[in-house]
């Protein structure tokens, strides 16, 4: 079972790609900078092993501009 964050960008990207490479450099982000292990299961969806790990993750990510994270489950 995985825990998930969905990133909802406002405003939404033109393109796709671009959505992908920041929610990449998000899950990056998380691992490089605080050691949270994940990885990314869509365009805006980030998926973590633990609960903790997710939540720690949401309150590291609240901080951005682009987007929004919000809990899936």
């Amino acid at each position: 079972m995985y825990y998930e964050i969905k990133l909802i960008y406002n405003p939404e990207p033109r393109y796709l790609a671009l959505k992908e490479s920041v929610t990449y450099c998000a899950s990056i982000d998380l691992y490089i900078e605080h050691g949270i292990e994940c990885f990314q299961t869509s365009a805006s969806r980030i998926a973590f092993n633990t609960a903790n790990d997710r939540l720690l993750a949401m309150l590291i990510l609240s901080s951005s501009t682009s987007f929004e994270p919000v809990c899936i489950d």
